[in-house]
């Protein structure tokens, strides 16, 4: 990056307009707006005075490197962009299953109503119930392991199980049957993320 746009950046990063950092230098607001447009630069004076007032080092204003403050800041974001893939991840793993169970509870009960060979429709919600549980499975690991988050999850998750078998306990109709069971499903999952996971994750990386 080159010195005007570490000059804008940082004054912006600390919410400081161009006339109180003149104010500050002693120059006209104009000589600021030249630094940061490259249409001039400044003195070793009014960089080290820069410095000082953006309680920075002048290697971070001169310097083509991005600013170690702003790598911070970055660094503070890569977390959280992890953390929502691991939500999301938890998420659409578990709604992934508890459809594709039911999905295979169907189609073993009632195969004619597929108009599709058995074994197609084995193999087609036999592949969608593992790649839920391989994405049930990154996110836990995350939110046991980086995160340590609380064990109570797991009888949530047990519990969540159970939607998987109401398709066949209910004595209602079949189609009434699956709605009941992804409405179970589904409300299990918003508890588990309203009280477990965004809470877990938002906390502190440190």
């Amino acid at each position: 990056m080159s010195l005007g746009s570490n000059i804008a950046d940082k004054r912006r990063a600390l919410k400081l307009s161009q006339e109180y950092v003149a104010e500050q230098l002693g120059v006209s607001r104009q000589a600021v707006s030249k630094w940061e447009t490259y249409q001039s630069e400044p003195s070793m004076k009014h960089l080290i005075k820069l410095a000082e007032l953006f309680d920075s080092d002048i290697k971070e204003l001169v310097s083509p490197e991005q600013p170690s403050w702003k790598k911070d800041q970055e660094n503070r974001i890569k977390p959280n962009q992890k953390d929502i893939r691991m939500q999301l991840s938890a998420v659409f793993g578990r709604i992934l299953m508890l459809i594709s169970f039911l999905g295979y509870t169907g189609a073993y009960f009632d195969p004619a109503a597929y108009q599709l060979p058995i074994w197609y429709l084995h193999i087609w919600w036999g592949v969608l119930f593992l790649t839920g549980f391989i994405l049930t499975f990154i996110g836990a690991s995350d939110y046991f392991n980086r995160k340590s988050g609380s064990k109570k999850i797991i009888g949530l998750d047990c519990l969540l199980v159970t939607s998987y078998f109401l398709y066949e306990i209910l004595p209602f109709e079949r189609n009434i049957n699956t709605l009941v069971s992804l409405l179970f499903g589904i409300s299990i999952l918003i508890i588990i993320n309203i009280y477990f996971f965004i809470p877990t994750w938002r906390k502190s990386n440190h």
